[in-house]
């Protein structure tokens, strides 16, 4: 098509000659390249965190968590119960392991600030700030070592045990 009968072209045209062109590119792309083999999709360790922070979690989630306060209290004693925790953990994220506070710089299920998660003390840091397990674990650890007064809902959670 020679630049005269182009510059004539009327939208719809041009148009279509961009989609043309396109879907040329797109086919040849495919053409060109090597059909993959699927890899094998390992088990999730843990329930699939929901791509909404904001989302309640659910029961089986809930139940997970709890699972994985009693393996943490187990290797690192402190002396509150799983409850305690869990009421802690509550107050702070609602279960939400993917929630940041809009207002501080607080994320995860026990609201940890990045300073606090990435000291020397936490050995769960690699895991991630928004990891539930690594926040888990990583709050049983801070508790055996006395740092329980790091969370506003410790004190407000004092009944539960």
């Amino acid at each position: 098509m020679s630049y005269s009968t182009f510059s004539r072209a009327t939208p719809a045209r041009l148009r279509h000659i961009a989609l043309a062109i396109g879907l040329s590119l797109a086919l040849a792309a495919c053409a060109s390249s090597k059909p993959s083999t699927p890899a094998a999709t390992p088990a999730p360790a843990a329930p699939a965190a929901s791509t909404n922070p904001r989302a309640p979690a659910t029961d089986a989630t809930l139940k997970q968590y709890r699972d994985w306060i009693g393996q943490a209290r187990a290797k690192h004693k402190y002396p509150e119960s799983e409850a305690r925790m869990y009421a802690v953990m509550m107050c702070e994220s609602g279960g939400r392991a993917g929630v940041v506070n809009p207002v501080g710089p607080y994320s995860g299920l026990f609201q940890y600030a990045v300073p606090t998660w990435k000291d020397k003390w936490n050995t769960y840091a690699d895991g991630g700030i928004l990891d539930a397990k690594s926040q888990i674990f990583a709050t049983a650890l801070a508790w055996s070592l006395k740092m329980q007064s790091h969370w506003g809902c410790y004190k407000k959670t004092a009944s539960a045990g």
